[in-house]
């Protein structure tokens, strides 16, 4: 969980404000890398004040490739690194996505632009050191789960 969950959950923090897990849940398994010491087949549901997260990673299917979809009443969001869409709801197939944008960009080298030019002038980076501890809290939630019988109810204690 503190490996892809964590490039994933970050954005979710930052669209929804909030970075703090009330509680954490998991199924997961080793079926396919034995010799591996985490679990290759993962269901993770994280909730938060006012919102439910839902993580599903799969070491052997990249059928996606990966990327989040914030689902609403009227629409989903679904973005992936190439881009967005964003599906209505109630309204006929042909008609969605009904906002698209792609990016010929890869994200990475967006990211290493960001890092070095913040260590050449000293610039705060687009993702300050918080925004990566709060996304590997939220992963080390979903492992205490994994290490506890399938749930984690954070204390006070182990929030900080």
């Amino acid at each position: 969980m503190t490996d892809l969950f964590t490039h994933w959950i970050d954005v979710v923090h930052w669209a929804m404000k909030s970075d703090q897990p009330a509680e954490a849940q998991m199924l997961a398994d080793k079926y396919i890398f034995d010799q591996w010491d985490c679990p290759d087949t993962i269901q993770a549901a994280f909730r938060y004040p006012g919102f439910d997260v839902v993580y599903e990673g799969m070491m052997n299917s990249s059928i996606d490739g990966g990327g989040l979809e914030f689902r609403g009443a009227e629409a989903t969001l679904k973005i992936d690194r190439s881009g967005f869409g964003v599906y209505r709801e109630h309204v006929e197939e042909e008609k969605n996505p009904s906002l698209t944008s792609r990016s010929v960009l890869e994200g990475t080298i967006l990211h290493m632009e960001n890092f070095f030019d913040c260590v050449r002038t000293r610039k705060e980076p687009n993702a300050p050191v918080e925004t990566g501890v709060a996304a590997a809290r939220a992963g080390h939630f979903g492992n205490l789960a994994y290490n506890h019988g399938g749930q984690f109810v954070p204390t006070t204690k182990t929030a900080a």
